[in-house]
């Protein structure tokens, strides 16, 4: 087994949401998140779509989709890494990054196959874009 495992390696990254930035970070935050991935080519490397979602306050939302590609062996921590840095990104500090994300766990239970993903994803961004109108 190896020393080392490379992380995943981000090829896309799309970013809409409803502001730039949280405006007040003491405002309720609810944190989700799904996923989709394959195996492709040699054994332990696969193809990761992992997108986040924040909700502030019940009316804006952060949305972040991301594409990987690599060794399988990093994916629930690539998954961690995304959420911390779409919480930092949205303009939380921190401690509170730290906070919100001490329990996360990655949960197979928010596996979804391709198709539903992409409609996800794809339903989402209209109701965002919608708000922004």
């Amino acid at each position: 087994m190896p020393l080392y495992r490379a992380p995943l390696n981000l090829r896309k990254l799309e970013e809409v949401s409803t502001r730039p930035k949280v405006e007040n970070s003491l405002n309720e935050l609810i944190l989700d998140y799904f996923y989709s991935g394959k195996r492709v080519g040699p054994s332990g490397q696969i193809e990761l779509k992992v997108c986040t979602l924040i909700t502030e306050s019940k009316t804006n939302l952060y949305l972040r989709s991301c594409y990987y590609s690599g060794d399988k062996a990093t994916w629930k921590d690539v998954i961690k890494e995304q959420l911390k840095e779409h919480l930092s990104t949205i303009g939380l500090e921190e401690g509170l990054v730290k906070s919100e994300t001490r329990y996360f766990e990655v949960s197979p239970d928010k596996h979804l196959e391709l198709e539903r993903y992409e409609a996800t994803i794809r339903d989402l961004t209209h109701k965002i874009q919608n708000f922004n109108k």
